[in-house]
C-alpha cells in the first residue's frame, strides 16, 4: 500500500498523453493515424522530460545510457504493477486512446513514456531500427494486430521482433508482471519479465545491430 500511495501522489499532476484522433467506434483511416503519430513525433521529447521528473520522485535518473537502464528496470519491477489499474479494459485505453488515460487509467500515460524511452534507447544505439507507425498490412482485419495505428520500431532483425514492433505494449508486459505479482502476494512466475534485470537485458538485446542467431527451441530441447 506504501508503494502504491508514492506511485499515485506523484501521479496526480502528470500530464495525460491524447493524441487528435480516438478510435472506440471505428477504426481510424490512414490519415488519422498519421495526424496522431506526428502528434506522437511532436511530443516524444516532452513526454521525456516529464517522465524524468516523475522518476526524480523515486531517486531515479533518466538518461539514455547504459547505466542509467538498472535503475529503471529496479523502479519498473518494484512499482509497475501499480501502473495498472485492478480491473478495466486497460489494452483497450491503450489501444484506442479510451477510455482517457485520467483516473483509474493515469498510470498507462507511465506506461506509454517508458516505451518512448525504451525506444529511443534501442534507436539510438541500433543504427538499424527506426520509428514508425503501423497503418496495418492490408488485411482484412489487420486492425486487431497489436500496436495497430500507433508509434512502432522496424528494422528489427531479432526473432520474434521483426516487422512492427509495439515497444508500448513490450513495456505494458512488464507491468502486467508487477500486478501479477501484486495479486499473488509478491509471488512471482517464471514469465522472464517477473526476472530482475531482464528489462536492462531486453533493451541491450534489441540495441545490438547483429544479435546471435536465436537457438531453435528443438535445439535446446535436445540440449537440456
Amino acid at each position: 500500500m506504501i508503494d502504491r500511495r508514492r506511485v499515485l501522489k506523484a501521479l496526480s499532476k502528470y500530464p495525460v498523453y491524447s493524441p487528435p484522433f480516438h478510435n472506440s467506434e471505428a477504426v481510424l483511416s490512414r490519415s488519422e493515424i498519421a495526424a496522431n503519430y506526428n502528434y506522437f513525433l511532436e511530443q516524444k521529447a516532452r513526454r521525456l522530460e516529464f517522465l524524468a521528473s516523475y522518476l526524480r520522485h523515486f531517486f531515479v535518473e533518466l538518461s539514455l545510457s547504459p547505466e542509467a537502464l538498472p535503475a529503471l528496470d529496479n523502479w519498473l519491477l518494484r512499482y509497475g504493477g501499480h501502473l495498472i489499474p485492478n480491473g478495466g479494459e486497460v489494452l483497450f485505453a491503450m489501444n484506442d486512446y479510451e477510455p482517457a488515460w485520467v483516473g483509474e487509467y493515469h498510470g498507462v500515460n507511465i506506461i506509454h513514456d517508458i516505451s518512448i524511452f525504451a525506444g529511443d534507447y534501442i534507436v539510438m544505439k541500433n543504427d538499424k531500427v527506426r520509428w514508425s507507425v503501423n497503418y496495418g498490412d492490408g488485411t482484412k482485419r489487420d486492425y486487431e494486430e497489436i500496436g495497430f495505428g500507433q508509434p512502432c520500431l522496424v528494422g528489427l532483425s531479432h526473432f520474434a521482433y521483426t516487422g512492427n514492433y509495439s515497444i508500448f505494449h513490450g513495456i505494458y508486459e512488464f507491468c502486467y508482471a508487477g500486478l501479477r505479482r501484486l495479486r499473488n502476494g509478491g509471488r512471482g512466475s517464471k514469465w522472464e519479465r517477473d526476472i530482475p534485470g531482464e528489462l536492462v537485458r531486453r533493451l541491450n538485446y534489441l540495441a545490438d545491430p547483429d544479435p546471435p542467431p536465436q537457438i531453435p527451441v528443438s535445439q535446446l530441447t535436445i540440449d537440456d
